[in-house]
């Protein structure tokens, strides 16, 4: 059996069970546009009132809300419904019969699980890079399409890891939801702004140990010619794409792991 194929047929089912009803996807696609229209308006207008933050200007910041926007909206069509949902799945019951299925588990919960409604959020954030891009008068050559093309995919791979890892503690756990929102939630608020206006203990932390600088700050210091780096190497701005295969990796690992040491919970 091709099991590939499956995988993508699951896909397009997901994808055309949204957009069956072509007015309520419409209009979903509307309501999330002004959530993430609203909240780039807000930094705007904190911005313009004071002019800028550590040297960062308005469409600058903004720019950081782009990349780190799009990113995880790429990273969600696959993530964010499978492995935030898989405490209930686990103390359900239902976890035990996806692992009957003779696929790769993961593979098997993503494309079942898969949320085509974050394409208004992907659509929006790429909007808002266009939005940066155009306002900054940055002139971006071919290279600079492809590099920019490179740090959504690293970014997309952080983003994805950090849904996983947070999902792997429930298959000890079962719940686990202070973990999610720690990683996924309270950690990410520090990246809206630049990681640079932070004390050196938090950017430490954000670079070596929850490395979510990678997915907008240091990328964005080549495209807007930045260079507040402080207590790290330049090179970092080009490292988006490694590291985010690397927690990627390891995020496939302790999930593969995980599955051999769990134990169902009986439900």
């Amino acid at each position: 059996m091709d099991y590939a194929s499956l995988y993508w047929t699951f896909i397009r089912i997901n994808i055309k069970a949204k957009t069956e009803y072509r007015a309520a996807f419409l209009l979903t696609f509307l309501s999330r546009g002004i959530v993430w229209s609203t909240e780039f308006a807000l930094i705007w207008v904190l911005l313009y009132k004071f002019q800028s933050i550590a040297g960062w200007g308005q469409y600058e910041v903004m720019f950081l809300y782009a990349l780190n926007l799009t990113s995880y909206s790429l990273a969600a069509f696959f993530c964010f419904h499978p492995f935030t949902k898989l405490p209930a799945k686990i103390q359900s019951g239902e976890f035990d019969e996806l692992l009957t299925k003779p696929m790769n588990p993961l593979l098997y919960l993503m494309s079942r699980e898969f949320t085509a409604s974050y394409f208004s959020n992907v659509a929006f954030g790429m909007l808002f890079i266009g939005i940066c891009i155009s306002q900054l008068k940055l002139s971006l050559s071919a290279w600079d399409f492809f590099f920019l093309f490179i740090t959504l995919v690293g970014g997309t791979l952080i983003q994805a890891a950090a849904f996983i890892y947070t999902a792997i503690p429930s298959f000890w756990m079962v719940r686990n939801t202070s973990i999610a929102q720690l990683l996924l939630f309270d950690f990410k608020d520090f990246i809206r702004y630049p990681v640079s206006i932070y004390p050196a203990s938090i950017q430490i932390v954000l670079t070596l140990i929850v490395p979510y600088a990678f997915i907008n700050f240091y990328p964005a210091q080549y495209f807007l010619g930045k260079q507040d780096f402080l207590m790290f190497h330049p090179l970092f701005q080009y490292l988006t794409l490694a590291v985010g295969s690397v927690l990627f990796a390891g995020a496939l690992l302790l999930w593969n792991w995980g599955i051999k040491q769990y134990h169902s919970t009986g439900s």
